[in-house]
């Protein structure tokens, strides 16, 4: 990195003040370090490129922190409608599947990595099918997934007049986890982080000038993993509408360990993960950039958790997290080419962007050298 240092003066009523502006020359400079920028920063680094990440904020406590880490390319959104996520994002989201699962062991433990089996709640034998479908088609070995019927029915399943389905294959991860642990292998492996908030691009003649309040970065090549913040950034047209999609999350407290190793999969999601707490998830709110936490969503979360658990109200209440997803009208990131000049987007896949991020880097390069 080579750093210049310029000073601007401006002529007040009374007196001049010296303001220093920091110019600094990188070769990649990757905005966002939440779990896409951080993917992205480390596969260019693997390759062997100089990497600077910025971030607004140093303490991670976004989406990618907040996140519930399913790992599932099969089963749609709790509580959201869809049985199973489209066709098309299955099949991509199969291959982050593979990735999670092909992680080495230190990596795995680091991150809290475990298969759960789901308990899946459903009204319509249709829906059952369309679940088997997806797997024939992606999965046709079952090597990685499966479904059959469920009759072991307990009282503390409030859903009587459901079916039940037992799903194979879901991974869970500790997302906090996950983003630090991919934070730390950026450092080791020789990046720089800025903690700074970028307001602006400009193209200077061949290269690229991004501005934040007191620096100037030059580059040659721009990665904009900013999250639901990313159509904020003045300066360059993104078509691609990113937008802020609420989430709230209710953890419970289990200390005699009588809740079941199930992940249970109807109306919300409830599991209680290696932290020893029990997660239930999550609301879906369109409230801008609003992350405070709120009684409306814990007394949602109750009820439809209460459809599912008929004394999920005797576990004691731990805590409540909000954050910001960042959301598109699909499932799929935008991960793609934005401007004539070396400019790259990266974002999107709303709830699904944990298990998206494993595949950011290497398509994200592929884009690249093409």
């Amino acid at each position: 990195m080579i750093l210049f240092q310029v000073k601007f003066y401006l002529q007040c009523e009374e007196h001049l003040e010296d303001i220093k502006i920091n110019i600094q020359k990188v070769e990649n400079l990757v905005i966002g370090a939440g779990v896409f920028g951080l993917s992205a920063s480390n596969y260019l680094l693997d390759k062997g490129q100089e990497v600077c990440l910025i971030d607004k904020s140093s303490n991670f406590d976004e989406a990618s922190s907040n996140a519930l880490g399913r790992i599932d390319p099969i089963l749609g959104g709790a509580g959201h409608g869809n049985e199973t996520k489209p066709l098309d994002v299955a099949k991509i989201s199969l291959g982050a599947y593979k990735k999670f699962i092909e992680l080495d062991n230190k990596f795995k433990n680091n991150i809290d990595f475990e298969v759960k089996p789901t308990l899946h709640f459903y009204e319509n034998d249709s829906e059952y099918k369309n679940i088997k479908k997806v797997i024939d088609l992606i999965d046709p070995k079952e090597k990685y997934f499966s479904i059959d019927l469920y009759e072991n029915k307990t009282d503390a399943i409030s859903l009587s007049k459901n079916k039940f389905a037992k799903f194979d294959g879901t991974i869970f991860i500790d997302s906090k986890k996950y983003q630090n642990n991919l934070f730390d292998n950026f450092i080791k492996s020789g990046g720089d982080f800025i903690k700074n908030e970028i307001t602006e691009i400009n193209t200077l003649g061949n290269n690229l000038e991004v501005i934040s309040d007191k620096e100037k970065y030059i580059t040659k090549r721009i990665i904009i993993a900013a999250g639901p913040w990313t159509n904020a950034i003045k300066g360059i047209n993104i078509k691609q509408k990113i937008f802020p999609s609420k989430g709230q999350i209710l953890k419970l407290s289990d200390p005699e360990n009588t809740f079941t190793d199930f992940h249970l999969h109807g109306p919300c999601s409830i599991v209680k993960k290696k932290d020893g707490l029990i997660w239930i998830a999550a609301t879906v709110e369109d409230k801008d950039f609003d992350k405070s936490k709120t009684d409306y969503a814990k007394n949602y979360l109750f009820e439809k958790s209460s459809q599912i658990v008929s004394n999920i109200k005797d576990y004691n209440f731990h805590s409540q997290t909000a954050c910001l997803r960042p959301s598109n009208e699909n499932d799929l990131p935008f991960i793609e080419k934005v401007a004539d000049k070396e400019i790259y987007l990266a974002s999107g896949g709303g709830g699904w962007g944990i298990m998206m991020s494993i595949l950011v880097g290497e398509i994200l390069y592929k884009i690249i050298r093409d």
